[in-house]
Order: C-alpha cells, then sequence, then structure tokens
C-alpha cells in the first residue's frame, strides 16, 4: 500500500488516470467508504480543481434469462477528455447516456475506445472507433425501424437510409457523413500510401464531437 501511494504521488497524469480507471474492474472500488458514490466523488474532485477530465458511469444491459429478467454489466466506468464544459453537456455525455441502451452495446463500446484513445493522445485510432461507433449506431436504427439495409453497408448507404426514411431534409447527408469521410482519409483504418497522415488533436476532438452530435441528431430524428 504504501508503494502505490508512493508511486501514485510522483507518477505522470496518464498513469494516474490509468489507476482510476482501474480501480473499476479490479474492484478496488469496494474498499472506499462511500463507493456508491465514488464515481460522482471524482469527478466532483475533478470539478473542484478544474481538471478536464470526467468519468463515465457503470453501464447494465437489461436482459432475459428464461422468465427471469436479467441486468448485466457491460462497461466498466472510464476515464475521458473534457476540454469544454458546454459541449460536454450538451453533446459528449447525452450521446454516452443515450448510448447505455443494450441494443447501443457495440457503439457503446466503440465510441468509449475513441474517448480513450483521444485522452492518451492516439488521434488516429480516435477517428477509426468514432467512424465505426457512427457506423453502428446507423445499423441499430435501421434493424428497429426494419428499415432495409446491408449488414455489409458502409457509413455512406446507411446514413442515406436513415436520412431518406427518417424524414430528415436531404442536405444533413453531407456534414453528416463527414464523420465517415474523417476516418476514411485521415484514420488508420487505411494505409496512408506514400503521403504522411496529420492527425492533430484539434481533429480528433472535431470528430469525436462531431459523432456526439451526429448520434444524437439522427437518433432522436428517426424515433
Amino acid at each position: 500500500m504504501i508503494d502505490a501511494i508512493a508511486f501514485l504521488s510522483g507518477c505522470d497524469d496518464v498513469h494516474f488516470l490509468d489507476f482510476l480507471e482501474y480501480i473499476f474492474p479490479t474492484q478496488a472500488y469496494f474498499h472506499a467508504a462511500s463507493r456508491g458514490n465514488l464515481v460522482e466523488d471524482i469527478n466532483e474532485f475533478f470539478r473542484q480543481d478544474d481538471l478536464p477530465y470526467a468519468v463515465t458511469e457503470f453501464v447494465w444491459t437489461e436482459g432475459k434469462d428464461g422468465p427471469y429478467a436479467t441486468t448485466t454489466l457491460t462497461a466498466y466506468p472510464q476515464v475521458i477528455r473534457k476540454d469544454s464544459e458546454v459541449v460536454h453537456s450538451s453533446a459528449i455525455e447525452p450521446a454516452l447516456q443515450l448510448l447505455r441502451g443494450s441494443e447501443f452495446g457495440a457503439a457503446n463500446r466503440e465510441f468509449l475506445e475513441a474517448l480513450e484513445d483521444f485522452r492518451k493522445s492516439d488521434y488516429g485510432d480516435c477517428l477509426t472507433k468514432c467512424g465505426s461507433a457512427f457506423e453502428s449506431v446507423l445499423k441499430v436504427i435501421c434493424a428497429r425501424k426494419k428499415w432495409a439495409y446491408s449488414a455489409t453497408d458502409t457509413a455512406s448507404p446507411l446514413l442515406k437510409t436513415v436520412v431518406t426514411n427518417a424524414g430528415l431534409e436531404p442536405f444533413f447527408e453531407q456534414p453528416l457523413v463527414l464523420v465517415a469521410t474523417i476516418r476514411n482519409r485521415l484514420s488508420k483504418s487505411h494505409g496512408a500510401g506514400l503521403n504522411s497522415r496529420d492527425v492533430t488533436e484539434a481533429k480528433a476532438e472535431y470528430a469525436i464531437n462531431a459523432t456526439a452530435a451526429a448520434i444524437l441528431l439522427l437518433v432522436k430524428e428517426a424515433g
């Protein structure tokens, strides 16, 4: 214990934030005096010191086991960047809350991975995960609404299906498909060839915010 405290007192930010994440899957939080509110307590600590981070909530998925209702833990709390309080409150957090629904399990995992990549400055992978989360949400919408689509469809035809059937104006397609375009042009999902790709923090941050906003718009409009 003394060694752990000594390490945490002198380690860099990345390792300290990793430690905060590890206490949840290892169930070390059971030793906390107020473990029921631990996520909120950590977030309050971040707010008090004006630190640009937040901890997400546990994600529980409801299901059925024969005649019995079940609840399964599908995602542990994770530390994410929170560079703008306004954007976090109006886009990132609402998107994460929406993705906690059981049908969005894959999209939730992909978006959380994008947020983790962003925090760890792996901006190329961040763009890849944003595009994957966007596509997953489009497929869930199509499946839920019983709109015809193929499991191999990419974001562009999926988006056209959703925009058309949801009654959104066609001009929404171009700005919304930008999430997938950025992934295709800049991320690590395709080889760079002879030209290196410059994925800056600002571009990755834009992709995260645009993905969250697009998910919220499409799910709400599709109903």
